[in-house]
């Protein structure tokens, strides 16, 4: 546990909270409309996305030898699977004869895949198993399986590169103080509690700018979670391409105030999003994690489907009741106020009524984040 890091952000905390944000020294900035819409910019970022990790499922969702998941990563369609040494697997759920889809299914156990086109069949590494009628096919075995992708269970989540020519190990993407960060958050032994999707008609990026400002919170969430937080009382760290923010709560700040240094405990009375570029939020919530998994659309810079999954500690996953709280306070929250405020953005921006943006010097991640997009 790195507690010289916890009490650094307590000390910048409370400075922030006594002194008040400072005003800027600089002018406001704007950034053209069309970073949400560009088709050319959608695909490089599509590019950039398939070459680092993305967070595919929790990792205690994939526990059993022959269980599976697929899904769609930065376009492409995916078999994620635990063979029956306990490893865990990703390939490209196209099959290696005519590229038919081998599993339709969106999980559930198997011994082996087999396409429904011409029968092949393949184990659960991806590996070729047989070929139906292999000696009218060819004079020679064909040994060609499905495309193998780089997998990695690591702090709780199973990652996925989608690019079969990347092989990015997560602990270099993430960076060590990010890397060191979950794992004094206890993010390896939280478990799967809930999720759900969320197709949504805007730019990826309009749903991550919301966890890096606070500009928005006591206005957009007065009648939600605006209460239990002092205003204007956020930082933002840069970590490489990576960004986290620190959100205390107003009990965290009475504590600080009030006790010993020696005695904080900054971590379990915030809220911490870790902004991953591109296209993952890990938030850690006082005590569990809420993980957003950003799937842009293959084509249309417009649409995203968003995937929430709720992550809790293993030795208290039994304690339904409040997991479910947080859980209904977490849905009722983030989709009815962020969300729904960057699908409106995005029509504004569509109708042609928005063709710029203003961005203020306590909103520069925004802008720090469109150019990690496209530079990661």
């Amino acid at each position: 546990m790195n507690r010289s890091r916890e009490l650094n952000v307590g000390d910048r905390l409370l400075a922030l909270f006594n002194d008040g944000p400072p005003p800027a020294t600089n002018q406001h900035s704007t950034i053209s409309a069309s970073v949400y819409t560009d088709p050319t910019r959608h695909a490089a970022e599509l590019s950039a996305m398939s070459h680092h990790p993305v967070a595919a499922l929790a990792a205690s969702q994939l526990t059993e030898p022959g269980s599976f998941h697929t899904t769609e990563l930065a376009g492409r369609n995916v078999i994620i699977t635990r063979d029956n040494d306990g490893h865990v697997h990703a390939m490209l759920n196209a099959c290696a004869h005519r590229g038919a889809t081998v599993e339709h299914r969106p999980s559930g156990s198997a011994r082996v895949f087999s396409c429904g086109f011409h029968g092949w069949s393949y184990d659960l590494d991806g590996s070729l198993r047989s070929i139906t009628d292999a000696s009218l096919f060819s004079a020679t075995p064909c040994t060609t399986g499905l495309h193998q992708l780089a997998c990695e269970e690591r702090h709780g989540i199973i990652w996925v590169t989608p690019d079969p020519a990347s092989s990015t190990r997560v602990a270099d993407w993430l960076g060590p103080d990010i890397d060191e960060l979950l794992v004094d958050l206890g993010a390896g032994s939280m478990v799967h509690h809930a999720e759900t999707d969320y197709d949504l008609a805007c730019n990826w990026k309009l749903l991550t700018d919301g966890f890096l400002e606070l500009y928005h919170l006591k206005y957009l969430h007065r009648n939600s979670i605006a209460p239990y937080f002092p205003s204007n009382t956020f930082l933002i760290d840069r970590h490489e391409h990576h960004f986290i923010g620190w959100l205390p709560k107003s009990r965290l700040m009475r504590d600080i105030s009030e006790n010993p240094r020696d005695d904080w405990q900054v971590y379990g009375g915030m809220t911490a999003p870790i902004v991953l570029v591109p296209g993952t939020v890990i938030q850690w919530q006082a005590g569990h994690i809420e993980l957003f998994s950003l799937r842009p659309h293959p084509t249309d810079p417009t649409r995203t489907t968003a995937r929430l999954t709720m992550l809790v500690p293993e030795d208290r996953q039994h304690d339904k009741e409040l997991w479910d709280r947080n859980w209904e306070r977490v849905c009722a929250t983030i989709p009815a106020e962020d969300f729904a405020a960057a699908e409106e953005v995005q029509r504004n921006i569509n109708s042609g009524a928005v063709t710029e943006l203003q961005i203020g010097a306590n909103e520069h991640a925004l802008v720090d984040h469109l150019t990690e997009a496209l530079n990661c």
